[in-house]
């Protein structure tokens, strides 16, 4: 009977509502996870109305250290860049696509490992995790492939007698070198040290070394007389910042003609419009044999004709200044 009455008692305090069992917040909310420690994971959290925005943005606050490290690298191409005397690479674009593709391939590593959504507000709660260990040895990995990779472009560099075919693979070196700096950068935020590990090869020395042979490359610039007034100045600056050799005497090693004629398109909408072809043509001087075409498409406008030729003639310096180097060497490795 005593027994009766403690069990109904008991039950009467379960139905009174300071009693009634409440919702454990998890506690990666407001602070460390339990099981998914740091020491161990690199964590994300989301919070969005949405379950799947939740996750998205839970996804994106650990995808963000990577990014930052692409930026990061990024920033050292382009101080490379400014600091080099008179040989800007133009390979840095080609670099850092494939940083950007080796980040995504981390970034796709990234879980959602748990999801709560809060019974007052509704809102949803997304932890991502990315484990450390596993992330780093894949790095590590794909970093041992990049050396790798280098010092074979090293070797090719040193073996060809062929002048472009030396530079071509002293530039592969210097690319793989810069995703060799960006993985190291992203290993250093998953490595729990700190550390990663350290390059076989010494960047500024491969940069040197691809100057030194470009300072070799005598070439002499020419332009069609029927291109656009102007290009010639053009051409020639675009030269001398790809780190080539101008030679204005009668002794070039190659000759570089580049011919764009612009086409007026009329008015429309109250804007004149330019459009042309860029053209630039690489031959041994010695045996006419050409080595190489390339072509760009231009396109400009402005209120007025003057001032759109203008336009298409900056836009054509912006072209060959970016991409003239990377343009002759891809010319000449083709045939």
């Amino acid at each position: 009977m005593k027994l009766s009455a403690f069990a109904a008692f008991a039950f009467m305090l379960s139905l009174l509502p300071g009693c009634a069992s409440k919702p454990t917040t998890p506690d990666w909310i407001a602070g460390d996870s339990a099981r998914y420690n740091s020491a161990q994971y690199l964590i994300g959290r989301g919070q969005a109305s949405a379950q799947e925005e939740a996750k998205d943005r839970a996804r994106a606050d650990v995808a963000k250290v990577f990014q930052v490290a692409v930026v990061a690298s990024s920033e050292d191409m382009q101080r490379s860049k400014s600091d080099s005397t008179g040989a800007a690479p133009q390979y840095e674009e080609q670099a850092s696509r494939h940083i950007s593709t080796r980040t995504d391939q981390i970034i796709r590593g990234i879980q959602i490992a748990e999801l709560w959504q809060d019974p007052a507000t509704k809102s949803y709660y997304a932890l991502a995790v990315l484990p450390r260990l596993q992330t780093a040895a894949s790095l590590r990995q794909q970093i041992s492939q990049l050396d790798e990779a280098t010092g074979d472009h090293i070797e090719q560099s040193r073996k060809n007698s062929d002048l472009f075919l030396k530079i071509a693979a002293a530039s592969l070196a210097v690319e793989t070198e810069r995703e060799h700096e960006s993985l190291q950068k992203s290993l250093q935020i998953v490595d729990p040290t700190g550390r990663g590990t350290e390059s076989k090869w010494n960047s500024a020395k491969l940069q040197s070394d691809l100057d030194e042979l470009l300072k070799r490359v005598r070439i002499a610039p020419q332009v069609t007389a029927d291109s656009t007034p102007g290009l010639a100045e053009v051409v020639a600056g675009a030269l001398a910042n790809a780190g080539f050799m101008i030679e204005t005497g009668r002794n070039p090693d190659f000759v570089l003609q580049a011919r764009m004629v612009l086409d007026d398109l009329g008015f429309q909408n109250g804007w004149d419009w330019q459009r042309g072809v860029l053209e630039v043509n690489l031959s041994e001087a010695a045996t006419g044999r050409v080595r190489g075409t390339k072509r760009w498409t231009v396109k400009s406008s402005a209120p007025d004709k003057e001032t759109a030729a203008k336009r298409a003639l900056n836009q054509t310096d912006t072209i060959l200044k970016q991409e003239l180097r990377t343009a002759i060497i891809d010319m000449v490795n083709s045939h």
